[in-house]
């Protein structure tokens, strides 16, 4: 199939794929620089995330997976700050490109944005090694921003959604073996959904959080380094799916959901004083399910067993080098 061109590239990404949501787009797609408006009462936040073919999924995932994860990724950032996501700027980098993968690649990545209203307003495109690089920016109330480095003593650890599907959902598609028991495991981890409905109804209780990337163990760890805090997590209760467990040993499953990557859920922490108005509150619409998984202490990082006795770790956390 014929390649296209970088011009013809960014044609087909100005169409009326992308809808445009804002009046405050002073200039998008087109020019040497994008133009945007801002409102006094809000602070800007910005995020940058990036992912690799071979690093961050395989070689030969579909196009339109990889256009709707490399926005997910960083919807999920933006939902970890308790921001409301609104202007992306996308860079992407591929030894050749041909129309079919690019009309895929763009209906991922529109369907994505449309759903959450971000305007694609710039980016860049070039030859090269398979990444792709997405800039996301968007607003937050002045001073109501989360951050991952407010945990006190005494506040209570909650995860959104399940842990270790998405991981697994890796390895199926590492190892080839997909069927149907294991097909929501594999859309786990090719389509991610980034928890901004669930954030914004967090952050209004929420002392700290951050996005489930790295693995539940390694994200909770970069949250106590932050607050200079510990905590105290019970094995029984992290949220492991029955699909999970009806696919791999309890053991792997339990692995899987303290140092899996890429599930994409929030975790964070809630005053014990607003727990009721909290629950109350978050649980009154349809949001997915939050799991009390536990307790911030003063030092280290204790997981306990249904013995209250330290669970013996058999897996290791993630690392980036």
């Amino acid at each position: 199939m014929t390649s296209v061109s970088e011009i013809e590239i960014i044609d087909a990404l100005k169409l009326k794929t992308f809808d445009n949501h804002y009046k405050n787009i002073i200039q998008g797609i087109g020019d040497d620089g994008a133009i945007t408006s801002i409102d006094a009462d809000y602070h800007l936040v910005t995020t940058t995330d990036a992912i690799s073919e071979g690093v961050h999924y395989p070689k030969g995932i579909e196009a339109k997976a990889i256009g709707h994860r490399c926005l997910a990724v960083n919807l999920s950032d933006m939902a970890a700050m308790g921001a409301e996501p609104l202007w992306a700027s996308l860079v992407f980098s591929k030894p050749s490109i041909d129309q079919l993968w690019l009309e895929q690649f763009i209906l991922g990545f529109s369907e994505l944005a449309n759903k959450h209203k971000v305007s694609l307003i710039g980016g860049d495109t070039i030859s090269g090694p398979e990444l792709f690089s997405v800039t996301l920016q968007g607003i937050v109330p002045k001073n109501k921003h989360i951050r991952r480095s407010t945990a006190k003593i005494g506040d209570l650890v909650y995860v959104t959604g399940f842990l270790g599907n998405a991981s697994q959902g890796l390895k199926i598609v590492q190892e080839d073996k997909k069927n149907s028991s294991s097909k929501k495991l594999v859309q786990d981890f090719l389509y991610p959904h980034p928890r901004l409905t669930e954030s914004s109804a967090i952050s209004r209780f929420a002392s700290s959080m951050i996005d489930i990337s790295d693995g539940f163990y390694s994200d909770l760890k970069k949250v106590m380094k932050a607050s200079n805090v510990g905590a105290e997590i019970k094995i029984s209760d992290l949220p492991i799916s029955e699909l999970l467990l009806n696919n791999i040993p309890k053991e792997d499953a339990i692995n899987a959901a303290l140092f899996g990557g890429d599930d994409y859920e929030l975790c964070f922490t809630i005053p014990r004083e607003f727990k009721k108005d909290f629950l109350e509150d978050y649980q009154s619409t349809d949001r997915i399910g939050i799991t009390c998984v536990g307790e911030i202490k003063e030092k280290n990082l204790l997981l306990l067993d249904d013995h209250n006795e330290e669970f013996e770790l058999s897996g290791r956390a993630f690392e980036h080098f």
